[in-house]
C-alpha cells in the first residue's frame, strides 16, 4: 500500500476519508454512493486493506451498525444479516462491514451535498 493511499484511510472519520479519497483523485464519492465498493476502491480492495481500515475505524463502524439497527428496530445481530448475507470467515465479515460503512457514509455525503445545493 502506498503512502498516499494510507493517508486517505487514516483520516479521523470515514466521511473525512472519503473527502480525502476524492481530493487525491483516487475516485469519486458519487461512484461509491451509487455503485458501492464491490467494483474496487483503491485502498480498501483486498482483505489486508479492509482489515486495516476496520482496525482504524472500528468504533465508528460499530456505532453505525448500532444506529442503523436501532432505526430499523432490530438487534445488531439481526441487522448484520442485512449487511452481510453469509460471511465465510471473520475476515469476510470485516470486509463486508467496511464496504457497507464506506457506502453508507458516501451516500450520506451525497445526500448532504444535495440538500446543501437545494438550499442555495
Amino acid at each position: 500500500m502506498t503512502d498516499e493511499l494510507q493517508e486517505w484511510y487514516l483520516m479521523p472519520s470515514i466521511k473525512e476519508c472519503l473527502v480525502e479519497y476524492e481530493k487525491q483523485e483516487l475516485g469519486l464519492i458519487s461512484d461509491i454512493a451509487k455503485h458501492g465498493c464491490v467494483g474496487g476502491v483503491a485502498g480498501i480492495t483486498y482483505y489486508a486493506e479492509t482489515t486495516a481500515f476496520h482496525d482504524h475505524h472500528q468504533e465508528e463502524i460499530w456505532q453505525l451498525v448500532q444506529d442503523q439497527a436501532d432505526e430499523a428496530g432490530l438487534k445488531k445481530g439481526e441487522f448484520l444479516q442485512h449487511v452481510t448475507k453469509d460471511p465465510s470467515s471473520l475476515t469476510g465479515l470485516v470486509n463486508d462491514l467496511v464496504w457497507w460503512a464506506v457506502e453508507v457514509r458516501a451516500q450520506e455525503l451525497q445526500q448532504d451535498g444535495s440538500q446543501a445545493g437545494a438550499t442555495k
